[in-house]
């Protein structure tokens, strides 16, 4: 049976199969693309040990083998079977990492900073929400303290001085 990691990931079943399908992170794919070219691994063999070793990437083990039998880079991504999540996470790995095929440069350092920046705009979307999320709290606050307060605050004391008011 498998067990939830911190990640996010699920361990493989002991007879090896994925337990269910993972979303993958895009910074994280490029970080690993970025060790692997800085080791002399080229790109399309990059995908290929992705795919085969990063839980959700499987994607891209299709990818590869459309480069491998001659398709452009275009063509290739085009084909992949993916939807949600995963598909933005892929498309913006293959958007960053586009560069680096075309050119054949090792090109680490600019995934590197590429999976920087996304991860910077992972952050701000979740700073985002959180805004928003204050702001779209002050109603229910409002509707449900508000009236609370004022029946076991106010009403009460209004109460008490109610008798002293009327003696006078």
């Amino acid at each position: 049976m498998s067990e939830p990691r911190a990640n996010g990931f699920r361990r493989r079943r002991e007879d090896g199969a994925r337990t269910e399908d993972c979303d993958v992170d895009a910074a994280m794919l490029l970080d690993l693309t970025g060790a692997l070219l800085s080791a002399g691994v080229g790109v399309e063999a990059a995908l290929e040990r992705l795919a085969a070793t990063v839980p959700g990437a499987e994607p891209l083990a299709g990818v590869h083998r459309s480069l491998a039998a001659g398709a452009d880079w275009a063509t290739a991504w085009s084909g992949l079977d993916v939807e949600g999540r995963s598909a933005q996470q892929l498309g913006a790995f293959a958007d960053q990492l586009a560069f680096a095929h075309s050119t054949g440069a090792p090109t680490a350092e600019l995934l590197e900073v590429g999976a920087r920046q996304l991860r910077t705009e992972r952050r701000h979307g979740a700073e985002r929400a959180a805004a928003q999320l204050g702001v779209k709290m002050v109603l229910p606050l409002g509707a449900c303290y508000l009236p609370a307060f004022v029946l076991i605050g106010v009403v009460p004391v209004a109460l008490g001085l109610l008798p002293g008011a009327l003696d006078m």
